[in-house]
């Protein structure tokens, strides 16, 4: 449950520009106690200026920040509270450990500034390491161990001075993939049995999708999408989401007839030579121009089903990729990507180059393109 009092960050109209360049485009979210949010989009998307907004690295051009309720970036109200003073904790990309230091000395380091003795500082290093799981490596330095290892030693840096609100700047992205699938359900399930409030960015769809309670999916400077992983994926609001998550294939279309008060609509595709059927549980713009339909969401068969939106097709390649196979099909003139995996049971890999393609109604996606 959200937190009864004022949510931990609150950023209002955030406008950050370098020069003539916007990197920042009026971005306002809001980001209750314990949750955590994660700043999803394409390199250069502005990301990671957002979070360094937030930690007070960047000087903002325009808009407030509170953290607490309490007013930390304005610039239109001349306040600027600085980093050390803003109770955050950081974990960078490169999880910038000294090397020539010890596990425990990294941590110690951070500590020195809070001016605390010597047997605190003790009991605070002991504790974070014992947190991420790292209670017998005080004595090893960064060059000892493994990147998964680093990155806990990064957060428990930033754990040992029990703050507010953590930030991460993609703090998996230097680890190989098999770490880096097992160390993002470790990372969530550590935030949330501390109920750190935390803001994290990444660039990868399932890092974002594992680890987030809500995201903000971010193109240009500008959130285009707030919400669940659940609803970025189910009820894309623009073209850049269908594309941006997941793999979808998009066609031009024609609506003709809509009925069941919106919500169930006729289509064609020109390239296909095809008339379909959507059906959404929101009513369906009658403006929409194109349907998109997501790889792994299409049927295959060897021979028809009578099943709704059924339509026969080439296979023109596959593309092999050890747990699902790509499949590239042709109907019409229409060229599109049905993705399967050896055990799914809706779908049969095509054994010949003749093969039966379904389009579910209810895994349609309209949308409107081109303005």
């Amino acid at each position: 449950m959200p937190d009864s009092g004022p949510p931990k960050i609150e950023v209002q109209g955030l406008v950050k520009s370098f020069g003539g360049v916007l990197a920042v485009n009026d971005v306002s979210f809001k980001v209750d106690k314990g949750e955590v949010v994660g700043l999803l989009g394409p390199s250069g998307c502005g990301k990671t200026t957002i979070l360094r907004s937030l930690a007070g690295l960047e000087d903002i051009t325009k808009g407030d920040i509170f953290l607490d309720g309490k007013l930390v970036a304005s610039p239109s109200k001349h306040v600027m509270v600085p980093p050390e003073k803003r109770r955050l904790g950081l974990v960078f990309q490169s999880y910038a450990l000294w090397p020539h230091m010890t596990v425990h000395d990294n941590i110690d380091y951070c500590l020195h500034s809070r001016k605390l003795a010597k047997h605190e500082r003790e009991k605070k290093i002991a504790a974070a390491l014992e947190l991420v799981g790292l209670p017998d490596l005080a004595k090893r330095y960064p060059s000892q161990l493994s990147g998964g290892q680093q990155q806990r030693v990064a957060l428990a840096r930033s754990l040992s001075y029990e703050p507010d609100v953590i930030l991460l700047d993609e703090p998996l992205s230097n680890l190989d993939m098999k770490v880096r699938e097992r160390m993002r359900g470790e990372l969530r399930s550590l935030l949330k049995r501390l109920g750190l409030t935390s803001v994290f960015v990444t660039h990868d769809q399932e890092e974002a999708f594992v680890i987030s309670d809500r995201i903000l999916l971010i193109d240009k400077g500008a959130v285009v999408q707030e919400g669940s992983p659940e609803e970025l994926y189910s009820e894309p609001s623009t073209p850049f989401v269908v594309e941006f998550i997941g793999k979808a294939n998009i066609f031009k279309s024609e609506f003709e007839e809509f009925s069941d008060e919106g919500r169930k609509a006729v289509f064609r595709v020109p390239e296909m030579k095809a008339q379909f059927v959507c059906e959404r549980p929101e009513p369906i713009p009658k403006n929409s121009t194109h349907v998109a339909i997501r790889f792994n969401e299409i049927p295959l068969s060897r021979t028809p089903t009578g099943g709704p939106n059924e339509v026969r097709g080439k296979v023109l390649a596959r593309e092999y990729r050890g747990s699902v196979t790509d499949h590239r099909i042709q109907v019409g003139d229409a060229k599109f990507v049905v993705t399967t995996h050896k055990f799914c049971a809706s779908s049969e890999s095509p054994t010949t180059s003749d093969i039966y393609v379904r389009f579910p109604p209810s895994a349609i996606l309209p949308i409107i393109r081109g303005g």
